[in-house]
């Protein structure tokens, strides 16, 4: 048995359980339900770039809320004004500014939103409950109310980026992909699980999996969450309610498309069960690379698989 082999059989032993509430379908249900009654406007202008062999155009877009989305779409100079193929890029915590003149390269088009208050041009209109020594700690931003928890309102806007690239007309609308890394990894699952728009999703070394042990642990932009619940241990019970409807673990069970992971091997961050646990728990079409001594982000020879496989579309 190799290296690779040996190590995913010990991932097998300490699958982490879903902790998935009975109500968790019927919650995304009615959240992404409403967020379609709100009628799509998205204005674009075209932007200056270096780049010959691609146009990339700005977008703003409305959500469910009053917060304004801006993305970044980038189109292949071609022949083919129309029907072309698109990979949903999400990017990692704290990433912006979305142009992937490599991926363009394989011939299909890239749309990469901003996610708000995360350094882009996302600013987030919607109003929190929030504790005052953790003002700045995104995952502590409404966690006492699902309703009301900032990882709703991402989730919503990677499902509302899906549908406004379904409505751009260079877009095949059936032929739409969705990856990214990180938090783009765990967006991109939410993306493929919530939009029934998504062709097949990439998640690379995906956070937000196995949320209670990230608390824990402390782990990334959980470190505040557990310093919340050291500080007032009376709601843990609730946090922990709240972050199960936000839990990849959970949410890829309504995944139906066919979902390829990357995972590193040697990940801090994301360690290897918590990608490993979404991914057995994973029943729609999957597949895995468990990369040797890859720490918290793709390797070279996975970004060249990804490139032939969107070369594909």
């Amino acid at each position: 048995m190799n290296y690779s082999a040996r190590k995913e059989a010990e991932l097998k032993k300490r699958i982490i359980p879903q902790t998935k509430k009975a109500d968790f379908e019927e919650f995304w249900q009615r959240e992404v339900a409403h967020l379609r009654t709100v009628p799509i406007h998205f204005e674009r202008r075209l932007l200056t770039l270096p780049y010959k062999t691609m146009d990339a155009y700005e977008i703003t877009f409305n959500t469910h809320d009053d917060t304004v989305v801006t993305a970044y779409f980038c189109v292949p100079k071609t022949e083919q004004k129309q029907g072309l193929p698109c990979v949903a890029v999400f990017h990692g915590g704290g990433g912006m500014d979305g142009i992937f003149p490599e991926i363009v390269a394989t011939g299909v088009c890239t749309f990469s939103m901003d996610t708000r208050s995360q350094g882009g041009k996302t600013y987030d209109r919607a109003q929190y409950d929030v504790m005052d020594d953790y003002r700045g700690a995104l995952m502590t931003h409404g966690v006492l109310d699902k309703s009301g928890f900032y990882m709703k309102n991402i989730y919503l806007d990677a499902v509302r980026t899906i549908d406004v690239i379904a409505s751009l007309p260079e877009v095949d609308a059936s032929r739409i992909v969705a990856y990214g890394c990180s938090q783009g990894g765990a967006l991109s699952i939410v993306a493929a699980a919530l939009s029934g728009k998504v062709k097949k999703a990439y998640p690379t070394v995906p956070s937000y999996a196995c949320l209670e042990r990230r608390v824990e642990a402390g782990s990334g932009v959980f470190g505040a969450t557990k310093n919340v619940l050291w500080k007032h241990p009376e709601h843990t019970d609730t946090v922990m309610d709240t972050l199960s409807y936000f839990d990849i673990n959970n949410m890829v069970s309504l995944l139906t498309v066919p979902t390829a992971f990357f995972l590193g091997l040697t990940d801090p961050t994301c360690i290897p069960e918590f990608v490993y646990s979404p991914y057995a728990h994973t029943t729609a079409p999957k597949s895995i690379v468990l990369s040797p001594f890859t720490p918290h982000a793709a390797s070279t020879a996975y970004k060249r698989w990804l490139h032939e496989e969107f070369s594909r579309l």
